[in-house]
């Protein structure tokens, strides 16, 4: 998820663990411990290739044995520094509980998580929790940060932190019944409108977790909806695709096909325009009632020759300030659209 949820998450683990004995050190050390597995983000200045990026990103530092690992490391680090006058089995809850629990989260998201490197690449996404959630994370916040105002010694401080967890907790099973009602929801749609699928994957759109994006395929063709668990009636509105499945497949630069079909995870459609490949990943989500591609999923993946080697480019849109400013409007009125 993104950077200010984790800081957060790792500064109510940090109070709740050692808040009592260090303070605000302990919500400083847990906001450490959630943030370094995204560290990965600066492999990313040493590289120009976009395919190889993918893989970087949320591979080995959001792997569960290296963070056990490092939690080893760094607990007998700061056990040192504090000269041994705290528990080191404490620190190393503290430092366990936020590496791990970052990962965590983010396998929540749609992006994907190799969580169980080094014995599997499959990518860890429970699609149930958009990267960024006001809902989820601005109540979360104002606990946290209300903790800073009081003593350590004051008991509804811990209270409080806990009341900002158990909030969080509970919204995540909020997602968890939400999704579950939501693929019900689109699979019962497909089947109204006599559309034929294989697979249905559903996950939240940005910022909230009211409305979704239905994705369902078939060999041929991919169906883009969405639908607002706010909605009392009315049947999601499907666009179709085709896929082109087998310009991907034998597309000849097998390393960078290899490596988007593995990211996309089946979500995905591509097209041919002379020389070049369009690579749609639509798990990212988008605009799914637009019905010109690169209006509805401005996020895709170009691939082409040039003087003899293979290329690979992201093109994504740069929003300015007014047209941001729309299409949030725009995504508030179909969130808590009722008809």
């Amino acid at each position: 998820m993104d950077s200010v949820t984790h800081l957060v998450l790792g500064a109510a683990i940090g109070e709740v663990v050692l808040g009592k004995k260090i303070g605000y050190k302990a919500a400083v050390i847990g906001a450490i411990a959630e943030t370094i597995p995204d560290l990965d983000v600066f492999l990313n200045f040493l590289t120009n290739d976009e395919i190889l990026k993918l893989q970087i990103h949320r591979s080995y530092s959001h792997a569960f044995l290296t963070e056990i690992s490092l939690a080893f490391l760094l607990s007998w680090f700061t056990y040192l520094i504090f000269k041994k006058r705290i528990a080191y089995g404490r620190l190393l809850l503290l430092w366990g509980l936020g590496l791990v629990t970052h990962s965590l989260l983010d396998c929540c998201t749609t992006y994907g998580t190799q969580f169980l490197l080094p014995f599997t690449h499959t990518l860890v996404g429970f699609n149930n929790i958009a990267v960024v959630d006001i809902f989820f994370t601005l109540p979360f916040m104002v606990f946290v940060v209300a903790c800073f105002f009081m003593r350590k010694e004051n008991t509804l401080r811990q209270k409080t932190a806990w009341t900002g967890i158990s909030y969080a907790l509970l919204y995540m099973v909020f997602t968890l019944v939400n999704k579950y009602n939501v693929h019900q929801h689109f699979a019962q749609d497909l089947d109204r409108q006599h559309i034929r699928v294989d697979q249905l994957y559903t996950s939240p759109t940005m910022f909230n977790n009211f409305l979704w994006a239905g994705i369902a395929t078939t060999d041929d063709s991919i169906w883009l909806g969405d639908y607002s668990i706010m909605q009392k009636h009315g049947d999601a509105k499907w666009v179709s695709y085709p896929r082109n499945t087998a310009l991907i497949k034998n597309w000849p630069d097998k390393h960078s096909a290899d490596v988007l079909l593995w990211f996309s995870q089946g979500k995905y459609f591509v097209e041919k325009d002379a020389d070049t490949l369009k690579f749609y990943n639509v798990k990212w989500g988008g605009d799914f009632r637009e019905g010109e591609e690169n209006k509805a999923l401005p996020f895709y993946f170009l691939l082409y020759p040039d003087k003899g080697e293979w290329k690979s480019e992201v093109r994504q849109p740069h929003f300015t300030g007014p047209e941001f400013k729309a299409a949030f409007k725009a995504l508030w009125h179909r969130m808590f659209r009722t008809d």
